[in-house]
């Protein structure tokens, strides 16, 4: 994406007084623009406004919109992961981040929380998930989402309400926690070519940081945490980060690269 993104807030054309003013206060809790409507399409107002995307309160819900479509919360393929789960299968991210009851997970990029509500079934109620989302438009959306989604069964609805979100950059947060405060740190950055451009997660990259990890991240990570594991399609990638371990599906595009810190 060339250029700054750009960000604003509205209100669905069909929203009364209460959505309205629920969109003001999104507005000032994130510190961006509020666009009147005025009749006008979605479409006009980010041009005219000239905004990358723009978070919508609507009756269903916050969502964004943006050129590549409408972003609304959905728990995605965390349904059908779990619900392996349950049958005894196995689960990649859960294996490479070593997930287990009472687990402590750190979410670097929570992006529509998928992984976050894995960890958060297999963690269970004594463990700990906390996602943080540096976009204020996805963190508004998710945040929503995980206290509001009622169509998954009860284990994964009780999974989805224990996560803790965090609308903060990864680096800084990190800088913020005492060490071991997590018993694995996650990332998971954005692609910058999508494994398949036809994927119901376009809508998402507008209005997503694309920074990636670095070896300083990856530093401050390890005081936090004992385990890092980073995911990526390129191993390259991962063995630069430091990875002593790479795990994935055999026929799996994506990769984990697991970090250890030295004893």
């Amino acid at each position: 994406m060339s250029g700054p993104q750009k960000f604003a807030v509205t209100v669905g054309l069909k929203g009364g007084p209460a959505l309205h003013d629920q969109a003001v206060r999104w507005a000032r809790e994130l510190d961006l623009p509020y666009l009147k409507r005025r009749g006008r399409s979605l479409e006009s107002l980010r041009r005219e406004a000239g905004v990358t995307a723009v978070l919508v309160a609507t009756a269903r819900g916050p969502q964004v919109d943006s050129d590549e479509g409408t972003l609304r919360y959905h728990p995605c393929m965390a349904v059908l992961r779990t619900q392996e789960i349950v049958r005894g299968h196995g689960d990649h991210f859960a294996s490479a981040c070593a997930l287990g009851p009472g687990s402590r997970i750190l979410d670097c990029t929570l992006g529509l929380a998928a992984d976050a509500a894995v960890a958060s079934f297999v963690a269970g109620p004594t463990g700990r998930v906390v996602g943080l989302e540096a976009s204020p438009l996805i963190w508004k959306v998710v945040s929503e989402g995980l206290k509001h989604y009622q169509d998954a069964p009860p284990g994964l609805l009780a999974a989805l309400r224990r996560i803790e979100t965090v609308h903060a950059e990864a680096g800084a947060y990190l800088r913020s926690l005492p060490a071991d405060s997590f018993s694995v740190v996650y990332m998971d950055p954005m692609f910058q070519t999508p494994v398949d451009v036809s994927s119901n997660m376009q809508p998402l990259r507008p209005a997503a940081c694309h920074s990636e990890p670095d070896r300083a991240l990856i530093a401050e990570a390890l005081r936090v945490a004992s385990r890092v594991v980073v995911k990526e399609r390129w191993r390259g990638f991962l063995e630069r980060l430091g990875a002593d371990e790479i795990q994935g599906g055999r026929y799996s595009r994506v990769k984990y690269g697991i970090i250890r810190r030295p004893s």
